[in-house]
Parts: structure tokens; sequence; C-alpha cells
């Protein structure tokens, strides 16, 4: 049932473009850090959004977010999360109690640190297995949101850790060369929105005198069933 849904922000062929030029494309070792920076950050928001972020979650997310990524996330994050959370809304039964949904063990009991990455590459391999999109990746992110909610929920709080480094595992097995072809993390924003083409001075010139005829037209119209009414009128 977790992984009916990973299409739900199919990519949408009309709009999508290419990375842009000018953006430099960081190293595979810093698109790694970039999602375990991004991972974290989104653990934050979804424990935030579940009403489990206490002071014992933020100490133990404030030593695994101060590692540096090469591109700045406070332009990426807020896009990213955005779209978990509309995820998580739309399917809520999917993206909550996700330890239970993929393990055996009796209520999804965590029983030991490997225990949540694990479940985590496990959904991810399912996920990606025929293809990968921008889509499938921010259900990744939302998946690792909800295994987090299940480590605070169990009081495991030193399983935080090693669920941020199991989505580094995964981009770095699985996601890696598509994510390098796609602008790195920041390619989401060149796909939520892409760029749009300047202006040529031509086209707007083209564009004035196109805007300036139809304003010709609609006067000359009125003016012509306005001397119609008047004359039959007369």
């Amino acid at each position: 049932m977790l992984l009916e849904h990973e299409d739900t922000f199919q990519d949408n062929k009309k709009s999508w473009k290419k990375p842009r030029s000018s953006k430099f494309i960081p190293s595979g070792e810093d698109i790694i850090t970039e999602g375990k920076c991004l991972c974290g950050q989104y653990i934050r928001a979804r424990l935030r959004r579940a009403g489990f972020l206490n002071r014992k979650v933020t100490q133990r997310l404030r030593t695994m977010l101060d590692t540096p990524a090469t591109f700045s996330t406070r332009e990426i994050f807020p896009a990213l999360n955005a779209m978990g959370e509309e995820l998580e809304r739309m399917h809520p039964r999917i993206y909550s109690n996700v330890s239970r949904q993929l393990s055996r063990a009796a209520f999804g009991e965590l029983q030991c640190a490997d225990t949540a990455p694990f479940l985590l590459h496990a959904a991810a391999k399912e996920l990606f297995k025929n293809e990968i999109n921008w889509g499938k990746i921010i259900s990744m992110f939302a998946i690792a949101g909800g295994l987090a909610v299940d480590i605070v929920r169990q009081g495991h709080y030193e399983y935080l850790h090693r669920l941020i480094d199991g989505t580094g595992d995964v981009i770095e097995e699985d996601l890696l060369p598509w994510l390098r072809d796609n602008g790195s993390f920041y390619g989401l924003l060149d796909h939520i929105r892409p760029a749009v083409p300047e202006q040529s001075f031509l086209n707007w010139f083209t564009l004035c005198v196109a805007i300036i005829f139809v304003l010709y037209v609609i006067t000359y119209t009125i003016k012509t069933i306005g001397s119609s009414v008047y004359s039959f009128l007369v």
C-alpha cells in the first residue's frame, strides 16, 4: 500500500526543462551531503507537523545539520518540504505508521539503529526500480519523514542519525547518476518553476503592434455600430 502512490507527482513532459546551464553541478560527494542535509531538515519539519519536535530531537538534529552543503538548502528546502507536505496531506495513511507497513515486527517495532535505514532502502529499491523522477524522490523523503516519526514515537532518538545516513546511502546507490544529469537537488527548482526565456525586442515590438491593431479594430467596430444605431434612431 505504501508504494501505490509513488507517481503522484509524475514529471510533466510539457513543462520539463533541462537544468539551467548557469548552475554548477556539484560532485557526487557534495550531492550526497546536500541530500542528507535536506533529509535532516525534512525530518525536523515532519516531526514538527506531527507534534514530536522536542528538545531531545532538536539537539540530535542540530549536530547532524551542522555539516554545510555545496548549495544553500535555503532555496531548495521550502519547495521540497511543501511538495512533501502536500503528498502527506493527500495520502495520510501511506506516510504514517510507515515502519508498521514495511516491517514484519510486532507493531512495527524498530529493533536496532539499522532497522529504519534498511526499511527505507527496501522501499527505495521498489520505488526507483522502473523509473526515477522528482515525484518519487519527494516520496522517498516523505517515507523517511514517516520513519522518523516512528523512531521518536518509540523513543529511539539515537536512531535518527542512522536514518539520515541511510538516505545518503540510497542517494549514492540509486540516485546519483540521475541527479547529476538533472542538476542535482537544485534541479527540483528548475522542475517546478521552469526558466522563462527572455523576450527579444522584436517579440515585444510585434506584441505591441498586435495590441494596437486589435484596439484599432475594436474602436472602429464600436464607431461603426454607434453610427448605425444613430442613423436608425434618426
